[in-house]
C-alpha cells in the first residue's frame, strides 16, 4: 500500500524539483531558474554572480534542441553574491508554451572594471 501512495505522491507532485539547470562553465553567473511563464513577460531567469567583481551585464541565449530561441540582455548592477531574479520579453511569434525544454547559456558578462567574458562555445 505504502509503494501506491508513493507513486500515486510522485505523479501528482509539480516538478518543482526537476534536474538543476545546467551551467555555464566559466561564466561566474549561477542559473537557477530558467523558465516560462503564462504571466507577462513569460522568461523568467534568476541568476547569482559568483564572480569577485559587480556584473554590469549579462547576455543569455534561449536554447532548446533546435537550436537559439532568443537572446536576451540583462542591464544593471549585479554585485557579488546577490540572487537577481528578472523577466524577459521574447520574440513575438515565440510561444512560452513552447520553451519546457528550453535552457539559458550565458553568452557575455561584463563587469564595472569593463573588463567583459564571452563564451566560446555559445
Amino acid at each position: 500500500m505504502r509503494r501506491v501512495i508513493a507513486a500515486i505522491v510522485a505523479m501528482t507532485t509539480p516538478a518543482l524539483a526537476a534536474a538543476d539547470p545546467v551551467q555555464t562553465p566559466g561564466s561566474n553567473v549561477t542559473i537557477a531558474t530558467c523558465h516560462a511563464q503564462l504571466d507577462r513577460p513569460p522568461l523568467r531567469i534568476a541568476y547569482k554572480n559568483v564572480a569577485p567583481a559587480t556584473a554590469t551585464e549579462v547576455d543569455f541565449a534561449i536554447v532548446d534542441t533546435t537550436g537559439v530561441i532568443a537572446k536576451v540582455r540583462d542591464i544593471g548592477k549585479f554585485d557579488p553574491g546577490t540572487q537577481i531574479n528578472h523577466v524577459f520579453g521574447l520574440p513575438p511569434d515565440t510561444s512560452p508554451l513552447g520553451l519546457s525544454s528550453a535552457r539559458c547559456v550565458v553568452t557575455k558578462v561584463v563587469y564595472g572594471d569593463g573588463t567583459a567574458w564571452t563564451n566560446p562555445n555559445p
